[in-house]
């Protein structure tokens, strides 16, 4: 049995007993940044794209993180090993990784940088990952000037959701599964927590980043899987009406790796089945995914430990 544990600044602690300071800047403001990496054949997975993207997300919000990443890594396999209790993997049994840098303890509940001495506060959770890879999607497009009026960047992965929350809450209320984002402009964004993809004349086409929307690392791998599966790929504003008029659909995140969107409203794509394209994308990406662990994840976190 897999148990849920965590590491608080390199302490292992179970999860049901974890805390953090009441003053900590995380839970007050959200003044945090996060990761969330899946195991793949009991190894992390692209680690090293995510921990790149957890030192921009940090960098956008000024927020330094004292650790380098071989400490981090550590760490996480420190904890994976604990919540394993020390066994190898089995088969399919892969893990949910959270990582979460917080500005620390402040010294004040105010938002004032000068009541925020540091060192920073690092979170890992470490928990079975919810088998939900492929499962379709619901879609319900929601405007997203409802819910951001001063969003963040959405390029900055920080602990301040609740913008995410609320559009899934009202997407929920509907009978869907999840939201799609629109911006000012009416052009499709995101969902709640992954990337959208539409497929029109067997050409797979996603939002650009400049219309608000994360950087997601699948999303970039997925680029990739393309290539190699000689699928035309590319990115360009994507409006109702081209949502309403496509062939297939799809969202792509690290827990969810390829998921089909079988309805968009009360639209009804493809007979509620994935497309055969998106159904060609999910068997190679799976493919892709493995040789990666195999050939580059794997080895470089065998030499970045060393």
């Amino acid at each position: 049995m897999i148990e849920n544990w965590c590491n608080i600044n390199g302490e292992l602690v179970p999860e049901a007993e974890a805390t953090i300071p009441i003053l900590d800047r995380g839970f007050l403001f959200g003044d945090s940044v996060y990761e969330v990496i899946r195991t793949r054949c009991g190894s992390p997975f692209a680690w090293q794209e995510h921990l790149e993207r957890l030192r921009v997300s940090a960098t956008g919000i000024a927020l330094p993180i004292d650790l380098e990443d071989r400490e981090i890594m550590r760490r996480v396999v420190d904890t994976i090993a604990k919540a394993r209790g020390g066994r190898e993997p089995e088969p399919d049994e892969d893990l949910y990784v959270r990582i979460i840098v917080t500005r620390g303890t402040g010294t004040a509940p105010n938002i004032d940088l000068g009541y925020a001495p540091g060192p920073s506060t690092t979170v890992l959770l470490v928990r079975p990952l919810p088998q939900v890879s492929g499962k379709p999607a619901r879609l319900a497009l929601i405007p997203r000037l409802r819910v951001d009026r001063r969003a963040l960047d959405p390029a900055i992965k920080s602990g301040n959701y609740l913008n995410n929350v609320l559009g899934l809450a009202e997407a929920k209320a509907t009978g869907a599964t999840d939201c799609l984002f629109m911006n000012a402009e009416g052009h499709a964004t995101e969902a709640s927590t992954a990337n959208f993809y539409l497929v029109e004349g067997g050409r797979v086409w996603t939002p650009p980043l400049r219309a608000g929307l994360l950087s997601g690392i699948t999303r970039r791998l997925i680029a990739e899987c393309t290539r190699q599966l000689d699928v035309p790929f590319g990115e360009r504003d994507l409006t109702e009406d081209d949502i309403f008029a496509c062939d297939e659909m799809f969202l792509s995140s690290t827990g969810r790796d390829i998921a089909p969107v079988t309805h968009v409203g009360e639209r009804e794509v493809q007979s509620g089945e994935a497309g055969s394209l998106t159904a060609r994308l999910m068997a190679g990406f799976a493919d892709y995914c493995a040789s990666k662990v195999r050939d580059v994840d794997g080895p470089e976190l065998t030499r970045l430990l060393a």
